[in-house]
């Protein structure tokens, strides 16, 4: 494909990707929000947002995280190539087909049946403002595209050549502030190193942020002084006659299965995707019973674009462990995205039900949310 040549809006949906926006709910915009309460600043971009579904989505997550926004100064940004999608989206119209992926009730929450149509609350509507731009041949940032808190381009690189892939990623990487995120689709960027950015491995999948790189920590030995009360040895001194004792080495000890599974994850949140597969496989060959290599393995297989091995390991882990709340919510993720709808059904509601015998203030790792946020997300 052409590098130059310009994206065609894909088809798009409000919500899709409930993985994803499960990780922006539960994780990513809660951070920048408390990250940002003090300055009362949030700038999210939807790079890519065709007919506007997937920048409204952003928007009404923010409202129901921070449905007091009194002095908050908040962009919610749109922008597309596509004049005739992003007309579209400034209606703020949409018709049933875009809600397969929505719960009725948020459905009902925020959008009015007009005759054929579905209409946007106009406070969403209102929260959103769509541009003109060309991913490729733009420069950028500049003086409105900077400082990004958020930026979601997701099955946009796609339509791409692999030199305008390394612009783009690039560019996008340069216009987040500090701590902010880039979401691509799942296995977009893969392979791709971004200057300044480190990979972050979550449950739902690889998110990229503009931070330090993960550096490896040498332990250093200090240097002790000696004792002003011990007088340092003569010089050519001979060496005092001493008996030694050699004490018996202890047989080494061999890491534990949580011990390998918490240095994967740490391997994994750095990037180092084949160090962490390692360690995930001597994980099990300690204790081929535990579930969470099985499921660290399994994101690791979508990485690799590996859908099919994922569910493999997915459907492992709950074997392992029936109780996994972030095993069932993945894997209904990956049915969604082969269209198997039921099942996905099936396994969210299976979620929900887990949530429900929970004590309301239990926190769901490793979304860091409570039990009951959780079920009141899984209703609607």
């Amino acid at each position: 494909m052409n590098d130059m040549a310009p994206r065609i809006s894909g088809e798009t949906y409000f919500f899709r990707d409930h993985g994803q926006f499960d990780l922006l709910r539960l994780r990513l915009l809660p951070e920048l929000i408390e990250r940002r309460r003090d300055a009362k600043t949030l700038r999210l971009w939807s790079a890519g947002c065709a007919s506007g579904e997937e920048a409204y989505s952003i928007a009404m997550l923010v409202d129901m995280l921070l449905p007091r926004r009194d002095g908050w100064d908040i962009l919610v940004l749109g922008s597309d190539i596509d004049q005739s999608a992003l007309a579209k989206a400034r209606r703020g119209r949409y018709r049933q087909w875009s809600f397969r992926m929505v719960p009725p009730a948020l459905q009902q929450r925020y959008f009015q049946r007009q005759g054929d149509e579905w209409a946007l609350d106009e406070r969403i509507r209102r929260m959103v403002t769509f541009r003109a731009g060309d991913l490729i041949g733009e420069p950028f940032p500049g003086a409105e595209l900077r400082d990004m808190d958020l930026i979601l381009c997701r099955n946009v690189f796609i339509y791409f050549g692999a030199a305008a892939v390394v612009t783009v990623a690039d560019k996008l990487a340069a216009a987040l502030s500090e701590g902010g995120y880039l979401m691509t689709g799942h296995t977009e960027l893969i392979g791709h190193r971004l200057r300044n950015m480190q990979s972050r491995l979550f449950v739902e999948g690889v998110v990229h942020q503009r931070v330090t790189p993960c550096v490896p920590i040498v332990a250093m030995v200090p240097m002790v002084p000696l004792s002003p009360e011990i007088p340092a040895p003569a010089r050519n001194a001979p060496p005092p006659a001493v008996a030694i004792r050699v004490p018996r080495t202890p047989p080494p000890t061999r890491p534990s299965a949580d011990d390998l599974l918490a240095t994967a994850r740490e391997f994994a949140d750095c990037g180092e995707y084949d160090t962490a597969e390692r360690a995930c496989r001597e994980a099990l060959a300690v204790d081929p019973l535990a579930p969470g290599p099985h499921f660290l393995l399994a994101q690791l297989a979508q990485l690799r674009g590996d859908f099919a091995r994922a569910g493999e390991l997915l459907d492992k882990t709950l074997y392992l462990d029936p109780r996994s709340v972030t095993a069932h919510l993945e894997l209904a993720a990956l049915c969604e995205r082969a269209e198997n709808l039921p099942r996905a059904q099936t396994l969210r509601r299976a979620a929900l039900d887990i949530v429900r015998t929970m004590p309301a203030d239990a926190v769901i790792e490793p979304y860091e949310t409570t039990a009951a946020e959780m079920a009141q997300w899984l209703a609607q």
